[in-house]
């Protein structure tokens, strides 16, 4: 890095914070409560990725309580055992994909009256007990945020059997939703319509895409990606992760700090030396969200990380703790760059860091849902002896019988017999790896320089 050989030296902290509202505060517990698209969870590991990430300081528990097939009867029926347990502050709804019955839907539409009447009654059905659910939690004084379903791709032009019609199912339960919200003055979340959007675009191009995975009904990565931009944005999370205004040739009152402290400030000639911690990281994507990036503005809606530096030189380069970020020029530096583009800044890589200890705490939690998901759906019906080796006996008996062609429940009940005996282990994982990526995420003081170059 050059040396500042005549520079002026302004030494100081300046503070200030934009207005940072999100939903969930410190110490809030946040039951996510589903079906399998819950189980699987991407989108709120997406949602808690930002969370952690840009408000680190304010730490929030999320609950998996999705099971893969269920229904609002049950929800109900694991309700204390399964999520009251955790003592929610908040509990977040998305159910319908399942109570629709998609087996009363076919290729080609029907009017078959008995058909009709069934796909009626499971709406009908659906509708009493999602009233039933939201009216649990708020008489408890749980705060309740409604989602609408995903949708179930009917359109796409692939090879999976389609049960044409469930989408428009889905709509019916989506607007009920509204209505429910509406009922009760609930926050909703509306992921019907912007997958169903995107989804109908994607097809336009080409009628083989899908943001559904290839069974219709699983969103993939990039639709997980658009249903936490579409959960964050609905519900007011903040746009910055930090906003840095410089005018390298003005006095240091006319410099603008948001969400970060700088405590040095070198104002030379040829260039700019600062030290800056920001109060917040910048969004962690994968490679597998990479198509959702590109489909939603979730960079530039929720993760902006802004540097202005106004009357650079022509050419410049910047470095942050000594390494290039990139060379810019002076109208693209007075414009603002957003850093969180880079994945080479040391922020970037802490960001990810987190996102690796978050890895680790989502992995102990798939293997609690399988604890959860084999015990509600077939060892609680079990009357017999229920340690480990009378359960094997009878998972074998299973797997040769009601499940022998089973591609789903197998591993499950396999798997099962694996992690029972380490749940109360897999529990202090997940305190663990939560505490570690909550560390992880703390701010870090960075050397920032802006050099003149050649």
């Amino acid at each position: 890095m050059k040396a500042f050989l005549a520079g002026i030296l302004v030494a100081f902290s300046i503070v200030t914070t934009l207005a940072q509202s999100p939903i969930f505060k410190a110490g809030d517990r946040v039951c996510f409560v589903g079906n399998s698209i819950t189980n699987n969870g991407d989108f709120y590991h997406n949602i808690l990725t930002y969370y952690v990430t840009r408000f680190p300081d304010q730490p929030v528990t999320f609950f998996n309580c999705g099971i893969s097939g269920d229904v609002c009867s049950g929800v109900l029926k694991r309700m204390d055992d399964d999520i009251l347990i955790h003592k929610p502050t908040y509990a977040v709804i998305k159910l319908g994909m399942n109570d629709v019955n998609r087996g009363l839907y076919t290729i080609y539409p029907t009017t078959n009256a008995d058909t009709l009447a069934k796909r009626e009654e499971a709406i009908a059905i659906y509708k009493i007990r999602l009233d039933s659910i939201v009216n649990i939690f708020l008489k408890k004084g749980i705060k309740v945020i409604l989602q609408k379903p995903t949708i179930y791709d009917q359109t796409a032009a692939i090879k999976r059997e389609n049960n044409f019609g469930v989408n428009d199912a889905l709509k019916s339960c989506a607007d009920y939703i509204q209505s429910l919200a509406d009922k009760y003055n609930l926050p909703v979340v509306d992921y019907w319509s912007i997958l169903n959007n995107i989804n109908n675009e994607l097809q336009k191009k080409n009628d083989t895409a899908t943001i559904i995975g290839p069974d219709r009904v699983h969103p993939g990565p990039a639709g997980h990606l658009i249903m936490a931009y579409q959960f964050l944005k609905t519900t007011n999370a903040p746009q910055y992760v930090s906003e840095i205004v410089i005018d390298k040739d003005a006095k240091t009152s006319n410099m603008e700090s948001k969400n970060c402290t700088i405590t040095k400030y070198i104002i030379e000639k040829n260039g700019v030396n600062l030290k800056i911690k920001e109060n917040a990281l910048p969004f962690p994507a994968s490679e597998r969200q990479k198509q959702g990036l590109e489909l939603v503005p979730f960079i530039n809606d929720l993760a902006v990380e802004k540097l202005v530096i106004k009357n650079a030189a022509k050419r410049n380069q910047l470095l942050i703790d000594n390494a290039l970020i990139g060379v810019f020029s002076a109208d693209e530096l007075a414009s603002g760059i957003n850093l969180s583009l880079y994945t080479t800044t040391p922020q970037y890589l802490q960001a990810q860091k987190v996102r690796e200890a978050l890895d680790k705490m989502w992995k102990a939690v798939a293997d609690l849902r399988t604890i959860e998901f084999v015990e509600f759906k077939v060892v609680n019906d079990y009357k017999g002896n229920k340690d480990i080796a009378a359960l094997k006996e009878y998972f074998d008996v299973l797997m040769k019988t009601k499940f022998a062609t089973n591609t789903y429940y197998k591993p499950q009940l396999e798997k099962y017999l694996v992690v029972k005996p380490n749940q109360a282990k897999l529990w202090q994982d997940f305190d663990n790896y939560r505490e570690d990526a909550y560390k992880a995420a703390q701010p870090i003081e960075h050397s920032f320089a802006i050099e003149a170059i050649n």
